[in-house]
């Protein structure tokens, strides 16, 4: 059976068109609200949502007690179906019961509509707003999203930068318009800059290291990294390049179709593309999976360790990997991405070579005690040794 034959609803109990049919006694629609009419329970639950619209109060007020009556478990049981009603769904997401992983499963449900998501968007709490924006499948897909989002008072300021990052990275990247040759003029002349040294990183416009004068003629030779390092910051640009292309791939339309267990056998088992997808996947243990998959090869771990977009979680347990992290670009990478706590990035600080230092040092990205712990590592073996005079005999 394909994921689009196990999306489609099944049969319904004859009651329940019966009860939403046109003219259909108040007394029945009472009864069904209640829960007194002998529907199963897959069937009963989404009809008592339809009629939450019941024209008549007393229907509608029924429908609500009942639906606020279903235990929790019951309603993440609902949610885990991949085959769930779909205004059942949109309702649960809305409900404001649904709580950590059944919230998110909610949200990231096949069947959820555009508009729900749209509510939650626009009028969702901090915890909600923040499954909605790791759901970066849906974002990209329905970017009218992004404005109700920055639009919501209750959007951290983390979750903020996390949203502006995904569009200026992956959702705002379009390909330019090529200019035929011809009709660009030759440009003039200009003479051409002074060479800078190999040491000497790009800064923010205005940021400064503060550093001594005579730290700038020392080299970094005997600090610099194992070879193919120095293409690190290459590696994690061109990761945003793939998600581009990943994103318009069948396996990326697949995956928005699996449920939370089916997502999470496709992490064990699934190809580079699937991981590169599934490791941010707002399920936890569908991500975690995406980490023990057998294939998983150091160029991946390397450009998951520099990915904004997944959890601290997935940050933490590469962090933790003693093997990942014996590979410099891997330990970089972590340095280098601000979702990745202070207390880890500080740690491989000392395995960077003087120039990656350099960079880190000033660069407004990484937390602030990662910038001062790599300026201080940075002076401490640039400066020059202190000259030591012996006294005359």
């Amino acid at each position: 059976m394909g994921a689009a034959e196990a999306l489609k609803s099944p049969a319904r109990h004859p009651l329940f068109d019966r009860v939403l049919q046109a003219g259909t006694p108040e007394a029945l629609r009472l009864s069904a609200a209640k829960g007194a009419l002998p529907i199963p329970a897959h069937d009963l639950v989404p009809l008592q949502v339809r009629l939450l619209e019941d024209p008549a109060a007393s229907v509608a007020l029924a429908a609500r007690d009942s639906l606020e009556a279903l235990p929790i478990e019951g309603l993440a049981a609902l949610v885990r179906d991949a085959a769930c009603d779909p205004m059942l769904i949109d309702y649960l997401a809305l409900s404001g019961r649904l709580l950590g992983e059944d919230l998110a499963q909610a949200i990231a449900h096949p069947r959820i509509s555009d508009l729900a998501l749209e509510a939650i968007a626009s009028t969702g709490e901090e915890a909600a707003l923040g499954l909605l924006i790791t759901n970066e499948m849906r974002l990209i897909g329905h970017t009218r999203l992004l404005p109700l989002l920055r639009a919501n008072p209750k959007l951290s300021g983390e979750q903020r930068r996390r949203l502006a990052e995904l569009e200026r990275e992956v959702i705002s990247r379009q390909p330019q318009a090529k200019v035929p040759l011809a009709a660009v003029p030759a440009p003039a002349a200009v003479p051409a800059p002074a060479a800078v040294p190999e040491t000497q990183a790009p800064l923010e416009p205005g940021q400064s290291l503060d550093l001594p004068p005579e730290a700038a003629s020392v080299p970094a030779d005997g600090e610099a990294p194992p070879e193919g390092a120095a293409e690190a910051d290459q590696e994690y640009q061109d990761y945003y390049d793939d998600e581009e292309v990943l994103q318009k791939t069948d396996a990326f339309q697949k995956i928005q179709r699996l449920n939370v267990a089916e997502r999470n056998i496709l992490a064990m088992k699934g190809n580079s593309e699937e991981r590169a997808i599934l490791v941010r996947d707002t399920a936890r243990v569908v991500s975690q999976a995406v980490l023990k998959n057998p294939r998983l090869s150091e160029t991946e771990i390397v450009r998951f360790a520099g990915l904004r977009s997944v959890t601290e979680d997935i940050l933490r347990t590469i962090a933790s990997n003693r093997e990942w992290t014996k590979t410099y670009s891997v330990a970089l990478a972590l340095v280098r991405n601000p979702k990745t706590p202070a207390g880890l990035s500080v740690q491989f600080l000392a395995r960077l070579g003087t120039r990656d230092l350099k960079i880190c040092a000033g660069d407004k990205n990484v937390p602030e005690l990662v910038r001062r712990q790599a300026r201080n590592l940075f002076l401490v073996r640039t400066q020059p040794p202190k000259k030591t005079f012996k006294k005359a005999p």
